[in-house]
């Protein structure tokens, strides 16, 4: 590649596994993060500063999670709508690919987001798509299903069951259980990014998933120590489900990593 990759959230989970994979594969890259002081939502200099030495943006910041979009709605739209449409106009005005981290939640349960954030992924996809039809931009739109691995610090069932497990404190079931996710490890997606980038399919929405679902009841089987049950929280989707055939049509990958194989290997430690 001739230049560089810009990436925004490049000390975040997903970020953090990518850049890890770009410098096994010896690509260059530059980032932008909130971490390091860098705020685009209020300034975009740090971006434009660097407009000359990239060509492919990958656009992974975002403010997460959907309990705290409930009350904190006005937050999630500036961030993950407003900076996306800047990037997304910017991209198109400066010729630059654009990638998009979008959310398997965007489906609800098939008619559309349940929540604020959720909406907030969906409304950033619209903008994109919208600058693709009317200026020309090049973009592909990736919706990631639920992310588990090593050192999760999202906040997500999978790794807080396993801190659980290892401070031998109980874990929460929310619901009745036998809701459902597709869980793909961060690695995988890592990957699917970076092929994504050598494939460019532009003009693309591809689910990053397994292709297979779990059931939350039957994950808590593999744990030792007690399951407290709560009410299931609103907003959230009964199960998801990624389509892998139509993204192995665009992007040479698939997930290697198995839920369970996994997760038992993590409980063995």
């Amino acid at each position: 590649m001739s230049k560089k990759i810009l990436i925004t959230g490049h000390r975040g989970w997903i970020g953090s596994n990518l850049v890890k994979l770009l410098d096994q594969n010896g690509i260059a890259w530059i980032g932008v993060d909130k971490k390091d002081g860098k705020d685009i939502e209020k300034d975009m200099s740090p971006i434009l500063s660097k407009i000359d030495e990239f060509d492919i943006l990958v656009h992974l910041a975002a403010t997460p999670r959907i309990p705290a979009s409930w009350i904190m709605a006005d937050h999630y739209r500036n961030n993950n709508v407003g900076v996306t449409d800047m990037l997304a106009n910017l991209c198109a005005a400066k010729n630059k690919y654009l990638i998009f981290a979008s959310s398997s939640s965007v489906y609800g349960n098939g008619s559309g987001p349940l929540n604020p954030y959720s909406w907030t992924k969906l409304a950033g996809e619209q903008s994109i798509e919208m600058y693709g039809r009317s200026r020309g931009l090049n973009y592909t739109i990736l919706r990631l299903f639920t992310n588990y691995g090593q050192d999760d610090p999202s906040g997500l069932v999978i790794g807080r069951w396993i801190d659980n497990e290892r401070r031998r404190q109980p874990i929460v079931l929310r619901g009745t259980g036998e809701q459902s996710r597709d869980f793909v490890h961060v690695s995988d997606t890592a990957q699917a990014i970076l092929d994504t980038i050598l494939a460019r399919p532009y003009g693309k929405t591809l689910d990053i998933g397994t292709g297979n679902s779990h059931r939350l009841i039957d994950l808590t089987q593999h744990f030792t120590v007690p399951v407290l049950v709560e009410p299931e929280l609103d907003g959230y989707a009964t199960s998801t489900r990624a389509d892998t055939v139509e993204t192995q049509k665009h992007i040479p990958w698939s997930a290697k990593t198995e839920l369970v194989v996994w997760l038992k290997s993590q409980l063995m430690k």
